[in-house]
């Protein structure tokens, strides 16, 4: 088994058939397909279910995150012995949750790629909780970005601390031109959003009786996070985002206002204790520079 036999089975797993994860390659598929059928043999196993597609078998789901493991290794060893000050090249595995995809990642990603334009990365949706902390510990990905307090333990953590909030409301809504006060929530139709990136219902009646103010009733909720800001420039109501969703709402025509309270984020980057790529290290440190600013 090689470098080789790795990268063709994960382009496989990655694809979805060797038709695509040759294209991806940019191999023939009688070529990728071989490189499959040596890798079963070595192993004496079954390593996909062949159909209309290639679907990865129990065994060859196990190989999944030893082999991503394994290509980081060999990528860490080669950086050791070249000159990575300046990451020319490199892959970066990062798992996030679907409610954290755009904000803050983007922002991060769009960073990371002007300070690292030779780094290929790789953005693998994972599930809330300790599965999520699963793929980490198997070495799906490297970095985990998800909620906090983390469902698991023993992981480094990053926490994003607190960030502003801001007000979004539809456009042509009159409001005064000054950061809004929370209490002017209670006179406006709102949309609560239960995920992270929006404020549900309970973080607002939170900061509602703070002020000595009693519970919100939202006009709607949704479970939806793409559904927000459609509902907002449809004049269904506001509500409260964080940097990224907040500034693409502006640019389509709704009306934004800091407000006058912080929350903290609940959520964190996670990274196993031992070595990461330095790709890895430098997304952290990128991580670590964010949440001081």
């Amino acid at each position: 088994m090689d470098r080789r036999h790795l990268v063709h089975f994960l382009a496989v797993v990655d694809e979805g058939s060797i038709s695509a994860a040759a294209r991806k390659l940019g191999l023939s598929q009688p070529s990728v397909s071989q490189t499959i059928h040596e890798l079963e043999r070595e192993l004496e196993c079954t390593l996909f279910t062949r159909g209309r597609g290639m679907s990865a078998t129990s065994n060859g789901r196990a190989l999944i995150g030893p082999a991503r493991s394994a290509l980081r290794a060999l990528d860490t060893a080669r950086w050791a012995i070249e000159d990575v000050s300046e990451l020319k090249s490199g892959e970066l595995d990062i798992g996030s949750v679907v409610n954290l995809a755009v904000d803050p990642l983007v922002d991060l990603v769009k960073r990371y790629r002007a300070r690292h334009p030779g780094v290929t990365i790789h953005i693998r949706r994972v599930h809330v909780g300790a599965r999520g902390f699963d793929d980490l510990a198997r070495g799906h990905v490297e970095l985990l970005l998800t909620e906090y307090p983390p469902a698991a333990t023993g992981y480094q953590e990053v926490p994003f601390g607190e960030r502003p909030l801001v007000a979004v409301f539809p456009p042509g809504t009159p409001l005064a031109d000054r950061p809004m006060r929370i209490e002017e929530l209670a006179d406006r139709d709102v949309i609560s959003a239960p995920f992270p990136g929006a404020i549900g219902r309970a973080h607002m009646n939170r900061l509602l009786a703070a002020r000595g103010l009693g519970n919100l009733v939202p006009v709607l909720e949704t479970a939806h996070r793409h559904a927000v800001i459609p509902l907002i420039l449809a004049g269904v109501g506001g509500t409260i985002l964080h940097g990224t969703e907040a500034d693409l709402a502006a640019r389509l025509g709704a009306v934004v206002r800091p407000l006058d309270v912080s929350l903290p984020t609940g959520h964190a980057l996670y990274y196993r204790s031992d070595e990461l790529s330095p790709a890895a290290r430098a997304f952290v440190a990128l991580v670590r520079e964010s949440t001081v600013a």
